[in-house]
């Protein structure tokens, strides 16, 4: 069996698994995390745009389950459904958004082949490609703000998503077992990938949502976790794992978008 195969399996059982990522991906996966401290504030400032959820993202503009609780993290998100839009600004000709964009092509590969081995795994038809619809997200956990007295640096959720592929710098993500913690501990090359609620609500709840959450560090540390999120395609009428009946998810994915602190989902 291969470790795709293995991995579609595991998420069809129980709603997580984990992959091994090309020396390819690996490197500008490096290049994202290593290049942003290196992004000036001004910069940042120039290039966000909340009404797409795209661009830099302040400290605290996400939150997990509670608004007055936000997310301990800074974030850059990236949608190809708007690169168009940006194409006049300077920050977009930087090795650190060539890498963006980059790793935003080649883990959205990887993650239609995911879905396709998870409907597989139902005898269902393969999705839509979903490309278009998905984004790519940075989340920057800055070591000074470990200070804040806080159990979590992201509280306990599940996400609004098909798919999370999750490529952290350093540990603190756990899943949610009941009342345990269970440590994501994941190799150098490997990719942690979490079902969303969408998934479940398509495969009728035979796939559990991964309940999730980032602990804060017992001491002061920089953390940065590279996500990718797997949103259906907006155009494909969905059937249903096992009830084969029609559904749309339109509704359930701005829902959630928008139940973390962001604008409703547009796309052209």
């Amino acid at each position: 069996m291969t470790q795709l195969k293995t991995c579609c399996a595991s998420i069809a059982r129980s709603g997580f698994g984990t992959l091994q990522l090309p020396e390819a991906m690996l490197q500008d996966y490096k290049q994202i995390v290593d290049g942003y401290s290196a992004i000036s504030h001004a910069t940042k400032a120039s290039f966000s745009f909340s009404q797409d959820t795209d661009g830099f993202f302040p400290f605290g503009a996400e939150y997990s389950s509670v608004e007055e609780h936000p997310d301990l993290c800074e974030r850059f998100c990236y949608w190809p459904a708007h690169a168009s839009k940006r194409k006049g600004f300077e920050f977009t000709r930087s090795d650190f958004f060539a890498a963006v964009e980059i790793f935003e092509r080649q883990v959205s590969e990887l993650a239609q082949e995911l879905m396709d081995g998870i409907c597989s795994e139902f005898g269902v038809s393969p999705l839509a490609p979903f490309r278009s619809a998905s984004y790519v997200q940075l989340c920057v956990y800055r070591a000074q703000n470990a200070s804040i007295e806080r159990r979590f640096a992201q509280d306990p959720h599940e996400d609004g998503h098909m798919l999370s592929l999750i490529k952290p710098s350093r540990e603190g993500l756990v899943l949610v077992r009941g009342r345990s913690l269970e440590p994501v501990r994941l190799l150098e090359n490997e990719i942690a990938v979490l079902a969303g609620s969408l998934l479940t609500e398509l495969s009728d709840h035979a796939i559990p949502a991964a309940y999730h959450a980032v602990l804060a560090p017992q001491k002061p540390v920089d953390r940065s976790s590279l996500i990718y999120f797997v949103n259906p395609n907006p155009e494909q009428m969905l059937t249903s794992f096992f009830r084969r009946q029609r559904i749309d998810l339109s509704r359930s994915v701005n829902a959630r978008h928008t139940g973390f602190g962001n604008q409703p989902i547009q796309l052209l």
